[in-house]
């Protein structure tokens, strides 16, 4: 089953940056523009379409579904996949890019 994304209304499992942040992200970055957000958001983008896929978020979903099976609501599966899956992920992206800025 497809997922609209807030761009266009296509069903093509596919989230825009800010609707990715704005319906999940927020909570966990301060704001949008900021450079730690948009390195963040760029790391999630694991394709380099622009665009947030289920498929890529998703993966961090099962993961933290597998590691934490006794979450109990969709708000702590969520949690569990920021703190301690993506945030981290995003942290190690985010080091390689200024690492690779810093070295050209």
């Amino acid at each position: 089953m497809g997922h609209v994304d807030g761009r266009d209304g296509e069903v093509d499992d596919q989230l825009t940056f800010d609707h990715f942040y704005v319906g999940f992200m927020a909570p966990y970055f301060g704001c949008y523009r900021c450079s730690d957000t948009q390195m963040g958001l760029s790391a999630l983008d694991m394709d380099d379409d622009g665009m947030v896929d289920w498929s890529e978020f998703n993966f961090y979903l099962i993961w933290a579904g597998r590691q934490y099976p006794d979450v109990k609501t969709s708000q702590e599966l969520l949690d569990k996949a920021f703190r301690f899956g993506l945030i981290p992920a995003m942290m190690d992206e985010c080091d390689k890019i200024r690492s690779k800025n810093k070295d050209s």
